[in-house]
Formats: structure tokens, sequence, C-alpha cells
């Protein structure tokens, strides 16, 4: 379905489906918080199946189980054995598929352009350049592309949950030596493409997550120091 229509058309059946489990019309009795934590789960699922974002989908899937653990007749598997199997799903699904991006070209002002070829198939996701020295990303439920262009970059917070997001420093320059870079991972992915000549100190608390690095860093450059948590997501670093 077109981006355009889908949203629109899940909220109408999603409005229809509560009124109506309200009536008394399903035999499946459930609470009305319990149908909206299903609406919402619903949700990230059918977004993370169209971006093949794996801990999503997983995620989700268990999450909705747990929710009807009694009339699926899964009780005993409440909640240690599915979180359990949701973390190792998410984990080897993620090693074997990544996630969906469209073709996506970058300009500067000095008519340089990147361009990065993932697949052939018309997905739509948040791309654009921020050109900010203190870089700020907030996703949920989503893919989102971030190209940073600082000549003095200083700090990043960026904060992904049920989602998928590549971030590109390559256009980044570091002036002061040493800079912070904070990531919250909570049931997503997160790529970060990183120029080989930063000299990265990890500090990262990892909850049933996924971290790697790809590439290997020169010996000389700017010290970035990587804080945050990789909590049921996963984390990668890509030296470019």
């Amino acid at each position: 379905m077109h981006k355009n229509w889908f949203w629109p058309v899940f909220l109408i059946a999603s409005a229809v489906v509560l009124i109506v489990s309200q009536l008394g019309l399903f035999t499946l009795r459930v609470s009305i918080w319990s149908l909206l934590l299903t609406l919402i789960l619903v949700a990230a699922l059918i977004s993370s199946l169209r971006y093949l974002n794996m801990p999503g989908v997983v995620f989700a899937i268990a999450f909705l189980t747990m929710i009807y653990a009694q009339p699926l007749g899964i009780t005993k598997l409440v909640p240690w054995t599915i979180l359990g199997a949701a973390v190792l799903l998410s984990i080897g699904l993620s090693l074997l598929i990544h996630p969906r991006y469209q073709y996506h070209y970058r300009y500067h002002n000095h008519d340089h352009a990147h361009y990065n070829h993932h697949n052939h198939d018309d997905v739509h996701e948040s791309t654009s350049t921020i050109n900010d020295d203190h870089v700020n990303l907030d996703l949920s439920l989503g893919n989102s592309i971030r190209y940073v262009h600082s000549e003095n970059f200083r700090s990043a917070d960026l904060n992904v949950s049920m989602a998928g997001a590549k971030i590109y420093f390559d256009d980044a320059d570091i002036k002061e030596g040493r800079t912070t870079i904070n990531v919250d991972v909570s049931l997503g992915s997160l790529e970060l493409y990183l120029p080989q000549t930063w000299q990265l100190q990890e500090n990262l608390s990892n909850s049933m997550g996924h971290i790697s690095s790809t590439g290997t860093p020169t010996t000389a450059g700017p010290g970035v120091i990587l804080t945050g948590s990789v909590s049921l997501g996963e984390l990668r670093i890509i030296y470019i």
C-alpha cells in the first residue's frame, strides 16, 4: 500500500476494531488497554516488515504473544522464554537480513556527491543532511538516513527505538581534539559510518543487544567517545 494511504487506513480500521470490540461482537474478550497496545504493536510490526527491520518484527510478535498468551496456551513461556527466544532470533535474523534502503544521493556546496546503492525497491524513508555541530536524532517506528555536515563537530545524541537509522559522519570535522557520541538503541538498529581517522573509545552498556564493527581505524586522528546503551537492538560501526 502506498505510504500516503497506509496510516490513515490503518488508524480508521483501528478505530473500527476498538469500537466493535467494546460492543462485545468479538468472541475473544480483551481489555481496552490490551487492545490499544495490540494496535500499536501491529503498526510497529507492519512498519518493521516494510523495511526488513528484524528486531522490530521479532519483538512486536513476541509482545503480541505475551499479551495473548492465555488464549494461545503458552502461559508457561511468558515472559522469559519468549523474550530469550526473541533476543536470539532478532540477533540471528539481523546478521542475515539488513534493513532496506532506497537509492539516495547527497550533494554539498563543493559539488561532491555520495552515492549509496542498497536496494532497487521503492522504499520510502527519511533522508536529510544535518548542518549542526550538535546532532540530535530521536527516531521511532521508521527508517532514517542522516548525513552530518559540520566544520566543528562537538557531540551527538542518537535515540533509536523500534526503527532503523544510518548516520554518516564522513563529512564532519573535529577541531577540538575529542568529541562524544551518545546512543540509545532499543528494539531497533543503528549504523554509524565513521572516518577511519577517528579514534573510537567505546563505553557502551549492552543489554541483550548486538554490537559489531567493520573496518579498521588509522593510528592518528581525533578522539571520539562512544557512550550509551544498546537494549534488544543492534549497533554497527563502519569505518569508511
